[in-house]
């Protein structure tokens, strides 16, 4: 899985997610954190499931590719919807999704 946006801070863009997110029952459940060289997407809830991405970045654009998943036995019945969910939200703030 890879996501890409448009070049600028993952701090800004965890911002973006984070205010897409706004007052849906997923907020609650999902936490991000980037750094200079990785963005990590952590789900809790009966469970703590975690997806770690690298951070590229390349000309005009900042991608994250999927490194490593750790999904909770509670969650993956649930993963691919999750994983959906997210992706929705990536696009929804200008981010595409591959």
């Amino acid at each position: 899985m890879r996501l890409q946006f448009p070049k600028q801070d993952g701090k800004e863009i965890i911002k973006k997610i984070e205010e897409a997110l706004g007052g849906r029952a997923l907020a609650d459940i999902v936490s991000f954190k980037a750094t200079a060289t990785d963005l990590l997407v952590t789900i809790s809830k009966l469970g703590t499931s975690t997806l770690h991405f690298d951070r590229k970045d390349s000309g005009d654009k900042l991608e994250y590719v999927l490194k490593e998943e750790k999904i909770a036995f509670t969650h993956r019945a649930f993963k691919d919807e999750i994983k959906e969910k997210l992706c929705r939200v990536v696009e929804k703030i200008g981010g595409k999704v591959s």
